[in-house]
């Protein structure tokens, strides 16, 4: 009987839609990346003898523009909410986590949210207690040890490297960086990107990652992209030898495929994600604190939509297939007929980044509608909260897995450097 009601409200939210008038927002909880940084790869002269630009921190760091908009980000998301009547004023303290991961980058961008979104309100970030470790929450390593696994992981990696395409990007990439004058090619006799085979690194403890041309396209493509994002003049882009939306999309096409062979595994996401997901659903089965956000990085997002079967959707008017400030936005709201959730992903695009304006309701960023597989949307974007809840499959797998996850957040001093 309870089966059939879910079924019958699914069809119903889907098919007829609800009020949206009459809905109020109980409940948000974000999973975001940061924000824009300095190129994560040091050592970038190897793979081409022209003039690198020259950055003021080391790599992977929170840039100034970077902090400014984040900012600008949860200005907008703090408009937001307000036009939902979610807060009065300053929230309570429990009502409001701000968890980041302890990369420098995550800290200083959720110390630039809560500055923003919460001004004035005193609300601290919260992290591991360790600061010299990767918090075991957002970091993406497989959980399962056994040789079954790893065999499986490894075979569906490198099916992905199979049936992987990026001749003409790896070709674009070669032309723009002169590689058969770099040291690359002098040294180490990689004087073409097509001419070797990308391999798989799968290591106990370590991220999946890989090794050969995607790894050097992969670093020498995101650097290119920060430096966009930062403002810098086109001559200090790829020395100004990127001049068409053609040539963007070829060497994204480099950025996504590293994500998709790494992350997007059907049968390791589930298993990377295991213990964000366990924390997040533990708030969403908790209904509390009334708002959340955590702030990660590309892999968490892109091992959490995989592992939750979202289905595909267009990026639109960006480079990243999971965009530097982005948050994806679970949403909980109620009305007489029950509680919906309601799934957006929302994300500055590349003009907007490269243009450092304000986000504001005549500048939003993107906001894109995402849906579950196996939950309809109404056509305005909701389906039942307690379909949400019974994602069997993906919690029957947490437990399963035997994994009791602990965060041990503690509380930093607003103000205090991170």
């Amino acid at each position: 009987m309870a089966a059939g009601f879910i079924v019958f409200m699914c069809i119903v939210v889907a098919s007829k839609g609800i009020d949206i008038n009459s809905l109020k927002l109980e409940q948000v909880v974000m999973l975001g990346r940061h924000n824009v940084r300095t190129p994560l790869t040091e050592g970038l002269e190897m793979y081409s003898s022209k003039p690198w630009p020259k950055w003021n921190s080391t790599a992977g760091v929170l840039t100034e523009k970077g902090l400014r908009f984040e900012g600008y980000i949860a200005d907008y998301i703090s408009q937001w909410l307000d036009s939902e009547d979610f807060f009065e004023g300053c929230p309570q303290k429990d009502d409001v986590l701000i968890y980041a991961n302890t990369k420098s980058r995550t800290l200083e961008s959720a110390r630039a949210f809560a500055e923003s979104a919460f001004y004035n309100c005193n609300i601290s970030v919260q992290h591991y207690a360790n600061l010299s470790q990767f918090d075991p929450l957002f970091l993406p390593v497989f959980h399962n040890k056994t040789e079954a696994f790893k065999k499986q992981i490894a075979e569906e990696m490198k099916r992905h490297l199979s049936e992987m395409n990026l001749t003409e990007s790896y070709a674009e990439l070669g032309r723009i960086l002169n590689i058969e004058e770099a040291d690359i090619c002098k040294k180490l006799f990689l004087c073409d990107l097509n001419s070797q085979q990308t391999e798989i690194v799968l290591e106990e403890g370590e991220e999946p990652n890989v090794n050969g041309p995607l790894y050097i396209a992969n670093a020498v493509v995101d650097a290119f992209i920060m430096s966009y994002y930062e403002g810098r003049p086109m001559t200090e882009v790829a020395w100004g030898q990127i001049e068409t939306d053609r040539q963007w999309d070829l060497l994204a096409k480099i950025i996504t495929e590293n994500q998709n062979i790494r992350f997007k595994l059907e049968s390791g996401a589930k298993d990377i994600a295991s213990p964000l997901l366990r924390y997040m659903f533990n708030i969403f089965n908790d209904g509390k604190p009334k708002f959340a956000l955590l702030v990660g990085h590309d892999s968490n997002l892109n091992s959490v939509l995989t592992a939750l079967e979202f289905k595909p959707f267009e990026r639109k008017l960006q480079f990243e297939p999971y965009p530097i400030g982005g948050k994806i936005v679970f949403q909980k709201y109620s009305d007489k007929m029950g509680q919906y959730l309601k799934v957006e992903y929302i994300y500055p695009t590349t003009k907007q980044l490269r243009g450092g304006d304000e986000l504001s309701s005549n500048n939003e960023p993107q906001r894109i509608i995402l849906e579950l597989k196996g939950c309809p949307i109404s056509p305005t974007g909701y389906c039942p909260w307690s379909e949400f809840l019974k994602l069997n499959e993906i919690l029957d797998y947490l437990a399963a897995s035997g994994k009791s996850f602990h965060a041990q957040p503690i509380t930093t001093v607003r103000g205090d450097p991170l």
